[in-house]
């Protein structure tokens, strides 16, 4: 036990730690301009929700209004129909009439809802670009690495909790996991989708949320000391939740949900690619 703690506070060990914190610290201060952008986006899409809501209530008023018509058509067939003797060829006449002005409104409201399907389908493209933008751009921030010593984000190794041993474990973990509830927060608001465990993002002290106990509780995604093991455990898997929950939305449900930065680098290629299907 004693010769691993001397390798865990060994000066090179330090030393990259120190280097690391520097390099949280400039990505910190780039990530307050990136947040303030991705909030734009973010509120750029939910205009374009909103809009698209509306677009469908224009969409089903144009098919009522086309009901109405149909049967206004129905009514004037029928009532020519019935019409005898010296008012046929009167009759007759208001029937075209009114034949030719049904066929024109119909016409008319044909362009119209042709119109509506292309902007809805314009506007679906670009909400699906601003999310892949932003996709993107955590997956520069945040980048998820394969290496020797494992997956890593930002170079920080995501240790499972029961390996936990030490300070410096303890703290590489927390760092990770505080990107990890970065990368899920913005991706489920440019999504429009409430996490089912939503995370605040803290840097190194950040939380979940489980709004399923009563009163609703928050777990830390960070581990003080050795009594905290059991609730990071749990947090991570509330984590590991959130994430499969928004693979799901790209039809990905065959996933291991321990492997939290596979999974996560898969999410963002998801909504890249999604991007292009558009």
């Amino acid at each position: 036990m004693a010769a691993h703690e001397a390798k865990a506070y060994s000066p090179a060990t330090l030393a990259r730690i120190c280097a690391k914190e520097n390099e949280l610290e400039t990505g910190r201060k780039e990530l307050q301009v990136l947040r303030t952008n991705v909030e734009q986006s973010v509120e750029r899409a939910r205009q374009v929700l909103r809009l698209r809501h509306e677009l469908e209530q224009q969409r089903l008023r144009i098919e009522e209004r086309r009901r109405l018509v149909e049967q206004q058509a129905r009514r004037v067939e029928e009532a020519s129909g019935m019409s005898e003797g010296s008012d046929n060829q009167t009759a007759a006449a208001h029937k075209r009439e009114d034949e030719q002005d049904i066929v024109q409104r119909i016409k008319r409201l044909a362009v119209t809802l042709r119109q509506d399907r292309i902007i809805l389908e314009d506007l679906r493209a670009m909400l699906a670009r601003q999310r892949a933008q932003v996709a993107s751009v955590l997956a520069f921030v945040y980048p998820v690495e394969l290496g020797d010593d494992g997956w890593t984000i930002c170079g920080l190794r995501l240790v499972h909790a029961d390996n936990i041993h030490g300070w410096l474990a303890s703290e590489e973990t927390a760092a990770a996991l505080g990107m990890v509830a970065v990368v899920v927060d913005y991706v489920a608001q440019s999504m429009g989708v409430p996490a089912r465990y939503p995370v605040i993002p803290r840097g190194s002290r950040s939380v979940v949320v489980n709004p399923g106990s009563t009163p609703a509780q928050t777990a830390p995604l960070f581990m003080l000391r050795a009594g905290d093991r059991p609730r990071l455990r749990a947090a991570i898997r509330l984590v590991a939740t959130d994430i499969e929950q928004l693979l799901g939305m790209f039809g990905i449900d065959d996933i291991d949900r321990h492997q939290i930065l596979p999974n996560l680098t898969q999410l963002l290629l998801a909504i890249e690619n999604s991007s292009f299907a558009q």
